[in-house]
């Protein structure tokens, strides 16, 4: 809190209305979060550190224990103090930029691993799309099989890629894209506030998912049976 205080200008801001929000239930800005893991509920909390003019230093998505978040918030220090360093040019600021990850990884991941696992559904989640798709959440173990990454080691390699960008250019949803998509986690818990907009919205996503899911399901069933006729036709 005294480094907050000190150093750091905090403020909020109300997400419900982006397209990358969870179907969960809203957070009071002095609320706190027990027995989570860092990174957990991602998609319905970020923390966001910017330069003066806009610019993203840090993104952390969900929760974090705060004797990780201190550690992240030094950091974004030693970023703001090389982003705002005019004898610094690119290439060269962007590649400081990701050493600075890199050596912040090496520093503190194995103590912040044990605070940086998967919630169990999250977990799950993203086993299931890593039979489909490639993930960046997975690494190889010494027998050449997929493990999870800590979601810290995650939100790092993510943010490497992303060096300096405006919050305007900051594709947040590709950012928080882990785990399960939508859903709730609270109920019969602590039932605040709950995201009306944001399921409204979710909901229509998935009308739309499923619409285009459908056309492309046709259009592959029609070039099938085009293929087919032009087989036959051959062979009469």
């Amino acid at each position: 809190m005294d480094l907050l205080q000190d150093r750091f200008v905090v403020g909020f801001a109300n997400i419900e209305k982006d397209k990358h929000v969870g179907l969960s239930h809203g957070y009071r800005p002095n609320q706190t979060a027990v027995g989570t893991t860092n990174g957990a509920g991602g998609r319905n909390v970020q923390l966001v550190v910017l330069a003066g003019d806009g610019t993203v230093l840090h993104v952390l998505p969900g929760f974090w224990h705060p004797e990780d978040l201190v550690e992240e918030l030094r950091l974004a220090l030693e970023i703001h103090r090389l982003y705002t360093d005019d004898a610094i040019k690119q290439p060269a600021r962007d590649t400081m930029f990701a050493a600075l990850h890199r050596s912040h990884l090496r520093r503190h991941l194995e103590e912040s691993s044990p605070r940086s696992g998967w919630q169990g559904f999250d977990q799950w989640a993203e086993m299931e799309r890593n039979k489909t798709e490639t993930r960046d959440t997975f690494e190889l173990d010494d027998n050449g099989l997929p493990v999870l990454k800590p979601i810290m080691q995650v939100v790092h390699e993510r943010m490497m890629a992303r060096p300096f960008q405006k919050l305007a250019d900051f594709d947040m949803e590709s950012f928080v894209d882990y785990g399960r998509a939508y859903y709730d986690n609270n109920m019969g818990i602590d039932k605040g506030k709950t995201f009306t907009r944001a399921q409204q919205a979710n909901e229509k996503r998935e009308r739309e998912n499923e619409k285009r899911e459908r056309a492309e399901a046709k259009a592959q069933k029609q070039t099938a049976s085009d293929a087919s006729d032009k087989g036959w036709k051959g062979e009469k």
